[in-house]
């Protein structure tokens, strides 16, 4: 398959039923304000992009009057609807035509196991990074993980969408090698609303009998945060 049947495989992927499960989900929502929340410890506004920003349902959390909201996404049906709500995201073919050092934060969520090229995204990104810039990784599989290590799979994942199945090690040392400092690294089981602890410790012991349920689990998502060096 070419690149550009690739590309169009992806934005045929993304469509509205792929989307709908995004609308009016309170669940979500809760988790985009307690990341939100994360973000705006280490800064309190500024230029932000995120990657594969969907609808632009995370980006409108961000208040406007604090933050200069950017997107990214393969699908015109979001690339539309993510305009609607005042996030400003290029044609995908100038997706990161930024000057360098533009964005005080860039963000993917539950986006870098989607990306056929990864870590040359990850690269580019960091090239649009500001000196002392965050780069946030949120709702990120880790494949280093007591349900992955069981099931070989996750139950977010869209297997016929995924690239790469990262882990936290993995991540942490490609941010390190491409010389940023981590800052932290969050793994937001119990305080999230997926969480039923009693209930998915119960699957997870009764899946050594045969048992298969999707449940959250410990260690399943992952959030890293990363910092440019201010005198890059």
């Amino acid at each position: 398959m070419s690149e550009s049947d690739a590309l169009e495989s992806q934005r045929h992927r993304y469509d509205d039923s792929y989307f709908s499960v995004y609308r009016e989900d309170p669940k979500r929502l809760a988790m985009y304000r307690s990341e939100r929340s994360r973000i705006e410890r280490l800064c309190q506004g500024g230029k932000i992009l995120d990657v594969g920003c969907g609808l632009g349902l995370f980006l409108s959390q961000f208040p406007e009057e604090r933050w200069e909201r950017f997107g990214v996404d393969v699908s015109e049906l979001a690339i539309n609807e993510a305009r609607t709500r005042g996030i400003q995201v290029n044609p995908f073919d100038r997706a990161y035509d930024y000057p360098s050092n533009y964005f005080d934060v860039i963000v993917f969520r539950g986006s870098l196991q989607l990306i056929p090229t990864p870590f040359y995204v990850l690269e580019t990104c960091i090239r649009l990074l500001a000196p002392g810039g965050h780069l946030v990784l949120l709702a990120t599989p880790n494949s280093n993980s007591p349900y992955y290590r069981r099931y070989k799979t996750l139950p977010f994942l869209t297997p016929h969408a995924n690239f790469l199945i990262p882990s936290d090690i993995m991540i942490k040392n490609a941010l390190q090698n491409f010389g940023l400092t981590i800052v932290d690294v969050v793994y937001p089981y119990i305080d999230t609303p997926y969480a039923q602890p009693i209930r998915d410790h119960i699957y997870y012991g009764l899946g050594f009998f045969g048992l298969k349920r999707k449940f959250a689990f410990w260690r399943s998502s992952m959030e890293i945060y990363a910092q440019k060096p201010v005198n890059a």
